[in-house]
């Protein structure tokens, strides 16, 4: 059984009739209608299909009605039925296999911290009276289901030793030589430990004791526990402790590395230092890591106990490697995968990578196609395909006959709608430094027309971009705008070198990286002086108010989310939450600047203290919930305009972080941006 070792932002959509007999899904055609915001925005109508180990059984999660299910469907029984087991309040995080006959469901619950009383969906959904006086917390347990007989257990049922633990709902390892146990986290003690627990009844034993700060568990190619990660208080640096054996049989756990955490994820691991899957021997694991010396992110092979690299498995001469496929069963390496354009993979069995190649010739050049699990025979794949006019689909693949079964899409609502295809664009900066951006224009446009144009510059800023399919894109796209998606200096998965080209260059070079690409586009005859609109999120917001104040004349207007606006007292925040010596804050003092010693730079590029230079309307989002980008930022910047005289809109957004938000707050959000550009970028909807 395959596994992925870093799941992508490449898939998204499935609709309910996956699991009845398999069909293609409605392909758009020219009459077909655009989508409208509703289809974009709310829950998914089913997702996390898995192959079951012996290739017999399609196991996903369906909602109907406000109700989460388990549904599975005998494959090679067309005439039968899908089965169906509801799962009452709670709502499910995903499903997984543990071996043939056992799914293992992970769910979320509301309980009411005051009181003890579980919360229902309905509490929680319609806000009602009850819930308002509550005080709601999630908690996650992880349930096995009998795929035959339908016996449920909770695991770890209901210890009192761990009935304080909200977080009973994530795997360290699926133990393949012994398929009736697997390996979770918990906290006993208050440390989170690692125990054995038997899928069948939920019994459990505790192997490896952890410490407060332990977040996640490791095991070596045995099953057995290598190392575990501990993290700093906010999240944002993580410390290997690798396993250290005695002579006197104790085992002790030693610090022997530090990395940063991803700043917007959160997902306990590095750009740099990404831990994929247990090595070929018990003292190794292969990474994906940047070592001293390297311009190139490559999959290694890393000596955990010494912290050390030890080998070069995998590199790219262009462009960084991102994860790697192994086989969940002999631990073995598959092979590797990285973005150019679009997701490539290249695995190390010629046999299997022709089936892919011909599956990407199949599905086409901006196709993003993901194998995401096998039968143990290797017979029977299960795919999941992406791209900018493909929201997100499965299928199921037979190796022996060459021929893919469409099962259907995540979200019915966008089946049969017109989606806007993409196309890659090279482009010059200034400098000389060769970029490469991706314009998606609404489908039906007129090759070559000027249409109004909404730059779109990614967050991070150690973020990427390319074929793949971007809701917000698509939903701009209905409404008759192009939007050009820049990779600037500073973005990530090219090089270290080329991530340095954007270190302090904040309002400088990677801003003048945007201009050049609308300068760009207006040469090439696809743009028009005066036509176009900046939006982004985070950084991206940064870039917009950037522009608003420092090149305040070149764009129509400006749209900026959960946006920088000062960035000393941004650092000055990060100073405040992390520390000045932490590894985090240091990070991004190298990225932005120091606040003493730049500070006239600083300040020369912080929009906030330069709002008088704005001459056309900006519009500010922020979530209250936001501790990324606090939402003081965003009133900075509105006290600031607005002492100008400024014309502004502010939308804050109840129960919006950084990038969560409710249905509520996105419906609002995407409604105020469709009024904000309808009255300062007029555009008309292509049929």
């Amino acid at each position: 059984m395959w596994s992925v070792s870093r799941w992508l932002c490449v898939v998204v959509l499935l609709a309910f009739a996956v699991f009845a007999a398999p069909s293609a899904p409605a392909l758009a055609e020219d009459s077909s209608p655009l989508p409208a915001l509703e289809d974009f925005i709310g829950d998914l109508d089913a997702w996390n299909p898995e192959l079951s180990p012996n290739g017999d059984y399609l196991a996903a999660l369906r909602r109907d009605e406000g109700a989460d299910f388990i549904v599975t469907r005998k494959l090679d029984a067309p005439g039968e039925s899908p089965r169906q087991i509801a799962v009452g309040d709670y709502y499910v995080n995903w499903l997984e296999w543990a071996n043939a006959d056992t799914l293992l469901v992970a769910t979320t619950g509301y309980v009411d911290l005051n009181t003890g009383r579980p919360l229902s969906r309905k509490d929680i959904e319609e806000e009602t009276p009850f819930f308002k006086r509550a005080y709601p917390y999630a908690y996650r347990r992880l349930i096995s289901v009998q795929i035959d007989t339908r016996q449920m257990a909770v695991m770890f049922g209901d210890d009192k030793r761990l009935n304080r633990n909200f977080q009973l709902g994530s795997v360290t390892d699926f133990l393949p030589s012994q398929p009736d146990y697997i390996l979770m986290p918990a906290r006993l003690d208050g440390d989170l430990d690692l125990f054995k627990v038997n899928v069948r009844d939920g019994s459990f034993e505790r192997i490896a004791t952890g410490a407060a700060g332990t977040s996640r568990w490791f095991t070596d190619r045995n099953g057995e526990p290598a190392f575990r990660l501990d993290v700093s208080r906010r999240g944002t640096i993580a410390y290997i402790y690798a396993r250290e054996d005695g002579s006197n049989g104790k085992t002790k756990w030693r610090k022997t590395r530090t990395i940063r955490v991803d700043r917007d994820e959160r997902d306990e691991a590095a750009k740099e230092f990404d831990l994929l899957y247990p090595g070929p021997t018990a003292n190794t694991y292969y990474v994906a890591a940047r070592p001293a010396g390297e311009d190139k992110t490559g999959i290694y092979l890393y000596d955990f106990e010494k912290d050390e690299i030890l080998q070069k498995i995998r590199a790219h001469d262009r462009v960084d490697m991102t994860g790697a496929l192994f086989n969940r069963d002999t631990r073995t390496l598959l092979g590797v995968y990285y973005i150019d354009d679009k997701l490539e993979i290249e695995m190390e069995d010629k046999a299997t990578q022709a089936h892919l190649d011909g599956l990407e010739a199949f599905f086409g050049e901006q196709t993003n196609v993901m194998p995401i699990d096998s039968s143990d025979d290797g017979k029977r794949w299960l795919l999941k395909t992406s791209g900018p006019t493909d929201p997100g689909s499965y299928h199921i693949y037979s190796v022996e006959t060459a021929s893919n079964d469409p099962i259907g899409v995540e979200k019915s609502s966008l089946i049969g709608k017109k989606l806007a295809p993409s196309q890659a664009v090279d482009f010059p900066a200034r400098d000389g430094t060769p970029l490469r951006g991706y314009l998606t224009r609404p489908e039906g446009a007129a090759p070559g027309t000027p249409l109004p144009l909404i730059v779109m510059p990614h967050g991070g800023p150690e973020a990427r971009t390319g074929y793949n399919f971007d809701w917000q894109v698509q939903f701009l796209a209905s409404l008759g705008y192009q939007v050009f998606e820049p990779n600037f200096r500073g973005s990530a998965g090219f090089g270290k070198a080329f991530a340095d080209k954007g270190r302090r260059e904040w309002g400088k070079a990677m801003q003048t990286d945007i201009d050049d690409a609308y300068a760009h586009l207006v040469s090439e005859g696809l743009a028009s002086e005066g036509q176009a609109c900046v939006l982004g999120f985070s950084y991206g917001g940064y870039v917009a108010l950037a522009a608003a104040t420092l090149t305040p004349d070149l764009y129509a207007c400006y749209i900026a989310g959960a946006a920088p606006s000062d960035l000393i007292k941004m650092l000055a925040w990060e100073r405040k939450e992390e520390g000045s010596d932490s590894e985090f804050y240091l990070y991004w003092v190298e990225q932005i600047g120091h606040p003493s010693k730049d500070k006239d730079a600083l300040e020369a590029v912080s929009p906030a203290r330069l709002a008088s230079r704005i001459t056309h309307p900006v519009m500010l989002i922020h979530g209250e919930d936001d501790y990324i980008v606090p939402i003081e930022q965003s009133e900075l910047m509105e006290k600031a305009m607005k002492k100008a005289g400024k014309p502004y809109e502010f939308i804050r957004l109840e129960d919006a972080g950084h990038s969560y938000r409710s249905d509520k707050a996105e419906r609002a959000e995407y409604e105020a941006m469709r009024r904000f550009l309808a009255t300062h970028l007029p555009a008309t909807p292509i049929p």
